[in-house]
């Protein structure tokens, strides 16, 4: 009987081992948890910069070129414990919103007003945007920094008071951005960042004029993290993977088996509204405000998503320009009847590429003019290709099926020539 007992006993023991054991592993191969802290950072930067004239019009308009750009944002760091693929692919980026103050008092803008010098001011800019490493060594690291927003002008064009000023001709502008950053950890909770930036503002040419600011940057930042967690995490999982040790969590690999689907065809239509305004107008009286258009626009694209982060395929442009009667007064006017075609029916054919990230998504497109009948300018100015670049949202509910866009439509890679805003259906 007391041999019974002490075998039990025994036994009863090895089996609290075991579950202890067992217990530690499951702990140990668990995802961590994160919290909202471990996420959130901060940054301040400055910069000194010039403004570039696109063409030698602007050349002659512009006489001084200096400006400087000061921001703070909020960062929200993607974190390998987030157990989202789309964060592994992007090298686990850090999502950014901003407000930025841009000076450009001291550019002084003079040539058909020889009596003042016309001004450009300040903008107050609000943006998001997101940052990717594409290299990390360390405490060092090496990526791009992408940003859009809305910036808010305190000067613009009026033909009274600042003639001079065809930079831009609306309070409010769309705002691009675009970095190559370096960064270095210099303690567990702060970083310091150079960057070499490209700045853009323009409206689209929703009204005229609208030339745009084009500059050049260098930048200085430093950000501050509530918590060390980002960098540690992020580094142990970028050493892990360069070595082949690392086992995923159990979140990750549901997520990364769900990375590389079968190529998916489907065929997204989109339609909505042009916003353009008329440099012929503008032109033939730069003294009176020029009418904006609104142009009903569709879109048929026949796409192929062969990768979680890509798709690709053609689109089919269309544009029903009602202007088109007011362009034939115009060059009427100007000695070109009987010289030119003018059709309503604007259509074009493109190579199209899209890059999601979540729901979000960035698009651009270069295609050819199949009929664009529009008088002079059209035939004398403007190129037979064309090019847009967008943001779109789909609507997760839908199962991103419906979505909103915006892109901006150019010529030349640099002369824009309308705004469209699109809702759009997947099938």
């Amino acid at each position: 009987m007391l041999i019974n007992k002490s075998t039990k006993l025994r036994q009863l023991l090895c089996t609290l081992v075991g579950l202890s054991a067992m217990s530690a592993t499951v702990s140990a191969q668990a995802p961590e948890t994160t919290s909202a802290r471990d996420h959130i950072g901060f940054q301040l930067s400055g910069s000194m910069a010039r403004l570039i004239p696109q063409n030698d019009y602007i050349s002659s308009l512009v006489h001084s070129y200096s400006c400087n750009y000061q921001d703070v944002r909020f960062l929200w760091h993607t974190l390998p414990a987030d157990g989202n693929a789309f964060n592994k692919y992007y090298h686990y980026p850090t999502l950014q919103a901003g407000i930025m103050h841009a000076d450009f008092s001291h550019i002084r803008l003079n040539h058909f007003a020889p009596d003042y010098d016309s001004r450009l001011g300040h903008a107050i800019v609000a943006y998001g945007g997101i940052q990717i490493d594409f290299l990390r060594r360390g405490r060092w690291s090496l990526g791009c920094d992408l940003q859009n927003g809305v910036a808010f002008f305190t000067e613009h064009y009026d033909y009274d008071t600042n003639r001079d000023n065809e930079v831009i001709g609306s309070v409010a502008a769309i705002y691009f951005g675009g970095a190559m950053q370096t960064r270095l950890r210099v303690a567990p909770q702060w970083t310091v960042g150079l960057s070499v930036d490209f700045r853009h503002c323009s409206n689209g040419h929703i009204t005229r004029p609208n030339l745009g600011t084009n500059t050049f940057s260098a930048s200085l930042s430093t950000s501050y993290d509530l918590e060390p967690v980002a960098a540690e995490s992020i580094r142990a999982e970028g050493h892990a993977d360069q070595s082949g040790s690392h086992e995923d969590t159990e979140a990750q690999a549901s997520a990364t088996s769900k990375v590389k689907p079968r190529p998916r065809f489907y065929l997204d239509l989109s339609t909505g509204v042009s916003l353009k305004s008329l440099l012929e107008a503008f032109m033939a009286d730069p003294s009176t405000k020029v009418k904006t258009y609104g142009v009903f626009t569709a879109v048929a694209a026949p796409m192929v998503r062969y990768h979680r982060m890509h798709a690709s395929g053609l689109q089919f442009d269309f544009m029903y320009a009602q202007y088109v009667d007011e362009i034939r007064e115009l060059d009427n006017a100007k000695g070109h009847e009987g010289q030119y075609r003018y059709s309503p029916y604007i259509m074009g054919l493109a190579l199209r590429h899209e890059m999601f990230y979540r729901h979000f998504s960035i698009f651009a497109a270069a295609g050819i003019y199949l009929r664009h009948r529009t008088g002079h300018y059209t035939a004398t100015e403007e190129s037979p290709l064309y090019q847009a670049i967008g943001l779109r949202y789909s609507i997760p509910a839908t199962g991103d099926r419906l979505s909103v866009s915006y892109n901006v439509k150019a010529h030349h890679l640099s002369k824009a020539d309308c705004m469209q805003f699109m809702v759009g259906w997947k099938l």
